[in-house]
């Protein structure tokens, strides 16, 4: 079957959307913390039956509540499954991309990720029929003196970046950047300009009020660690805020028994394997409680000030 972009559907109100849902497609096994020199050209073997049976019962999740989400699509995931991404798309939902290998770009030459990069655009265009323009690093890593990467990513055509989440954690973060959508200073992605040629749409933390450190609420680890009224709490107040929500899941946030695998990291026991029991609750609740597109829909307003060309 011939795919469809988001755009051939008809196009509902970002105004009626309480923000955008996002899921980072990868074999969870992909995603366990990389070990220090790890080779970007030696990556462990993506499970397609793994990733084809999590996306399935995700799309049918979202088909039940009526949910477009924009799907971060790792590029070792969709050489392996491409069939998994044509249907994504077929079903009306955003492909954009999650980089070329489960990696933080830094770890890999400059000049080899620019082309890794090419490479991976041009399939997920081609299983999608859409140039995806959006970006979401893996592991949420991006620091304030990354700007060379957004200007990567704006030469590729990439309009939109997801990769930043404006607080403090042990892992990712960058605490003083906005928390609504913004046009980064390259030199300091923690800083505004007035205009630019990409945006960056932060993840969700409460409060939304600028200058005060947010709790980060999200997705991932931290929607299955936090009680659902204090979830669904701060959910609720950004939206009564008018502050647009940007919620994050992998796959395996919504499993409740992984496989073990042998001496974990502190950060895998963490982010893989802790409070795994509320994760699938959690993300029901979600979407029963919100109104959620994509980026591209939500966001739409934004996007359409990003300087192109």
């Amino acid at each position: 079957m011939t795919p469809q972009s988001p755009s051939a559907e008809p196009r509902r109100d970002w105004r009626a959307l309480d923000g955008a849902l996002t899921v980072d497609l990868e074999d969870w096994r992909c995603a366990l913390d990389p070990r220090p020199g790890a080779d970007y050209r030696k990556r462990p073997p993506v499970d397609a039956d793994y990733v084809r049976n999590t996306a399935t019962r995700m799309l049918y999740k979202f088909e039940e509540f009526g949910v477009r989400a924009t799907f971060f699509v790792l590029g070792e995931v969709a050489e392996a499954v491409p069939d998994v991404v044509r249907e994504i798309a077929r079903k009306g939902h955003e492909i954009a991309s999650h980089s070329p290998v489960h990696l933080p770009p830094r770890m890999i030459p400059r000049a080899e990720f620019a082309s890794m990069l090419r490479r991976d655009l041009d399939l997920l265009s081609s299983l999608s029929g859409t140039r995806p323009v959006g970006f979401r690093t893996p592991y949420f890593s991006i620091g304030r003196r990354d700007g060379w990467l957004l200007e990567l990513l704006a030469e590729s055509g990439i309009l939109y970046d997801s990769s930043i989440v404006p607080t403090w954690t042990p892992y990712w973060g960058i605490p003083s950047a906005p928390k609504s959508p913004y046009f980064p200073d390259v030199s300091d992605l923690a800083k505004r300009k007035v205009t630019g040629s990409i945006i960056e749409i932060p993840v969700t933390v409460w409060p939304s009020w600028e200058g005060i450190m947010g709790l980060p609420v999200g997705g991932g680890f931290y929607m299955r660690m936090w009680p659902t009224s204090i979830l669904m709490g701060a959910m609720r107040r950004n939206v009564r805020a008018g502050h647009q929500l940007v919620i994050y899941t992998h796959p395996g946030n919504l499993e409740q028994n992984k496989e073990r695998v042998p001496s974990p990291s502190i950060r895998d026991r963490l982010s893989q394997y802790a409070f795994a029991g509320r994760g699938a609750l959690a993300f029901e609740n979600i979407l029963k409680g919100f109104r959620f597109g994509s980026i591209s829909e939500a966001f739409s307003h934004q996007l359409s000030t990003v300087r192109r060309g």
